[in-house]
């Protein structure tokens, strides 16, 4: 005889296991009489089997009798399978993917319980396996209202949204006082490339300071990231900034995509049902004039009260859901244009705010990278080793990454490497220094350079200390000097440069002619030489010494 039922246990390893009848019965079952080949056996699985003297076969779940149908309707799952990640990822960037689907499904007061629960079964366990566990029932259903009340006003909503990223900003104020900024949106994923790569070369070169540093670029960029999507689709800030607050709204929701499926269940229980009808129809007709009938009969009443009970079931689930699905839509359309107006003015306010805070990150992170990387051997290593010339920089990096590219091929992201060394070489400044005893000349000298060109950074010193510290911070091209200094001489001056300072500068020296063993000296000008002529002195070094762009960029 034809029995359904549930699966109470199942050992994998041992292949036994054990069904609950819908008589309440507990049958021991084997591996080998399993016969649906698309489900194994697992707890709580709903089957279908053959029973005779408590020895079972043919067992099968019910998807597989659903799906053994014609009709496609019939191959609904029973369970509604769980988002996948790449689904996930899909719904935050398209906020069409994020809405719930449009089937129905209720859930019930204890008054609605009371009416709806048929009295034809003969079990409880057939009860619970049919229409499902009252577990499923206990949660308290919301009255069928008219409309759907607002727990947080719009203006409310979007204040408390913006309040936070405002609280990150405030956060990070001291940013402001940086005296450089690269544009975050176009470095930062060469810039994470670099610190990945550098790291590699030597774990050392992170220190707490780099660490902490990175870390909280990396909070900063996950705010932005979560502004620019909600920016991007209105419709997903709408759902997550607004209706995200709404608990009316959330609850009403909850209970609509849990009707979805319960009929979805309800559905496979009608097809099996039915099914079960039409075998015990045939199974009466044969044995009208048998002591059997009369049971048959009995069996028939109960399984056709079961499948009108289901269905009656399925239409009050059904106009509940369509009820709740109309509320929540009206409720939508009445704030959505509102809320995009607010949210769009808003977000204009504040995305100056985020993006000059993270690229003042990105550049206080990228000098500070570089500083590390100047003193690390086993970067100046891999720099030698890889024929890698200049300055110890982003720019310098990105240069011989792009110079072993080909032009002819080269990717969307290549091309945009491009465009970010354009960007980091119209930022860059060549810096020179002047070393002098007198603050006088030292003044002049720093501020006409200054003005002989928009690319050159001049900074002048007259303590020696003060300027090798400058010097080990920034990438020095020209260093002026003259021969005697107030504490230290020339030539004990050039020894610590050349200890510390890993860049070799160009050297133009204020004095007497003396070669010095240390650095070799490009221009020699006699004391006394006027600012402009240094000036030009510096620009004919700098003009003539000028770093080639990458190939595609001559």
């Amino acid at each position: 005889m034809k029995k359904f039922g549930k699966i109470l246990c199942f050992s994998a390893e041992s292949g036994q296991g054990m069904i609950m009848s819908s008589e309440k019965k507990k049958i021991n079952f084997s591996v080998a009489d399993w016969e649906d080949f698309e489900t194994m056996p697992s707890l709580g699985l709903e089957v279908n089997f053959t029973d005779e003297n408590n020895i079972v076969s043919s067992i099968v779940s019910l998807n597989y009798i659903e799906k053994s149908d014609a009709t496609a309707e019939e191959t609904m799952a029973i369970c509604k399978p769980e988002s996948s990640q790449e689904e996930e990822i899909s719904a935050e960037e398209n906020p069409a993917n994020s809405t719930i689907k449009k089937e129905p499904v209720q859930d019930f007061t204890d008054t609605d319980s009371q009416k709806l629960l048929p009295e034809h079964f003969e079990t409880d366990l057939e009860l619970t396996l049919l229409l499902g566990s009252q577990e499923d029932h206990e949660e308290e259903v919301v009255p069928r209202e008219e409309s759907v009340t607002v727990t947080m006003n719009v203006s409310q909503a979007v204040t408390n949204y913006f309040n936070t990223i405002q609280e990150h900003v405030q956060k990070r104020a001291s940013y402001a006082k940086v005296d450089g900024r690269l544009n975050y949106i176009l470095i930062r994923r060469f810039l994470w490339t670099t610190f990945n790569n550098l790291s590699e070369i030597d774990l050392h070169i992170i220190n707490p300071k780099l660490k902490a540093l990175s870390d909280d670029l990396r909070v900063m960029a996950k705010v932005y990231n979560d502004f620019r999507r909600k920016t991007k689709y209105p419709s997903l800030a709408y759902e997550e900034v607004f209706l995200s607050c709404q608990a009316e709204y959330k609850k009403i929701r909850n209970y609509a995509e849990a009707i979805i499926q319960r009929l979805t269940i309800l559905r496979t229980n009608e097809k099996y049902v039915g099914r079960e009808l039409k075998i015990k129809k045939v199974e009466l007709s044969n044995e009208i004039n048998t002591n059997e009938f009369d049971v048959l009969q009995t069996e028939l009443k109960s399984l056709n009260g079961t499948y009108v009970d289901i269905v009656h079931m399925m239409a009050e689930l059904d106009e509940r859901y369509k009820h709740d699905m109309k509320l929540l839509s009206e409720f939508e359309q009445e704030y959505r244009e509102d809320f995009y107006k607010l949210f769009n003015e808003s977000a204009k306010k504040h995305n100056k705010s985020i993006l000059d805070i993270l690229s003042a990150q990105a550049f206080t992170l990228d000098k500070q990278l570089w500083e590390q990387a100047k003193l690390s051997k086993a970067v100046n290593a891999h720099f030698h080793k890889a024929n890698i010339s200049g300055e110890f920089n982003t720019k310098t990096y990105l240069k011989y990454y792009l110079d072993s590219q080909d032009t002819k091929k080269a990717s969307e992201e290549t091309k945009v490497l491009y465009e970010l060394y354009k960007y980091m070489a119209s930022l860059e400044k060549d810096n020179i220094m002047i070393m002098l005893s007198d603050a006088g000349d030292a003044i002049e000298f720093e501020s006409t350079i200054n003005k002989a060109d928009n690319s050159f950074l001049a900074k002048a010193f007259i303590d020696e200390k003060s300027s090798l510290k400058w010097a080990l911070r920034n990438s020095v091209k020209v260093l002026i000097v003259e021969n005697d200094l107030a504490k230290m001489s020339l030539e004990s001056y050039l020894y610590y440069y050349k200890k510390y300072i890993v860049v070799i500068p160009k050297i133009i020296l204020l004095g007497n002619a003396k070669k010095y063993d240390l650095y070799a000296i490009q221009k020699l000008l006699p004391r006394g030489t006027s600012a402009l002529m240094l000036a030009n002195q510096v620009k004919e070094i700098l003009g003539t010494n000028k770093e080639a762009p990458p190939s595609s960029l001559k």
